[in-house]
């Protein structure tokens, strides 16, 4: 997969272990924020297999609009798993969630909505993008409850939490976030750990596939496209 031009924190999962089965190359990707693609960076994710981008962001989040996509035949969806103005949710994670301690919190109260989201990428065939802001947590937490109701072991799901967490660490180097900064050694391992733990624990509390029956929504449409034979 070549680098989307303006893309960061974006990645084709092909070769991703979901029990017997490996992701296939082209089929599921995840991304940070897509109006950050340059219009090449559009043709270059359509030239790689991407179809369509589902981002899990409120509209509102969204600084400028997405540019690119229409040329480069990708269809862009917007399918926000959170209420901003949900007072709780303001009151447990401002400005955002932003660490994995608040998957539990977050699924109590947008279950619904991350449920559905969940539903939408099982059925939308191959070339789908995952993305949000940084494409870490929220991206991570839908797609991670995805692969681990079809089989994917915890190990794999921290390993690419590690993965996005890290690699947002790096564009912090070079960016101006208004919350976020860069952390050097050995303060983004500790990060990266604690992370680490609580995904784990996160996993370990919660049964994907149960809370996924218990909103409707069947995950097996997804083996039809998601693995290789």
């Amino acid at each position: 997969m070549r680098q989307w031009a303006g893309a960061f924190n974006a990645r084709d999962l092909a070769g991703t272990p979901v029990g017997d089965a490996t992701i296939r190359r082209g089929v599921l990707f995840r991304s940070g924020k897509p109006e950050a693609w340059v219009p090449q960076g559009w043709q270059d994710a359509a030239a790689d297999g991407a179809r369509r981008v589902i981002d899990l962001r409120d509209p509102r989040e969204l600084r400028e609009p997405i540019s690119g996509a229409e040329a480069a035949g990708v269809r862009y969806e917007s399918m926000p798993i959170e209420d901003p103005d949900d007072t709780e949710f303001r009151e447990l994670m401002v400005p955002y969630m932003m660490h994995t301690n608040q998957y539990s919190d977050y699924l109590r109260l947008f279950g619904d909505r991350v449920a559905a989201a969940v539903a939408r990428i099982a059925n939308a065939g191959p070339g789908t993008v995952v993305c949000c802001s940084a494409g870490r947590d929220r991206t991570g937490l839908v797609t991670g409850l995805l692969l681990r109701a079809l089989g994917a072991s915890p190990a794999t799901l921290l390993a690419a939490d590690e993965l996005a967490t890290r690699t947002i660490n790096e564009r912090h180097r070079v960016s101006n976030h208004p919350y976020e900064s860069f952390r050097p050694e050995p303060a983004l391992s500790e990060w990266v750990a604690s992370r680490a733990a609580a995904l784990e624990q996160f996993y370990g509390e919660v049964d994907a596939a149960e809370f996924l029956r218990e909103h409707g929504v069947a995950v097996e449409p997804a083996r039809e496209w998601l693995f290789d034979e």
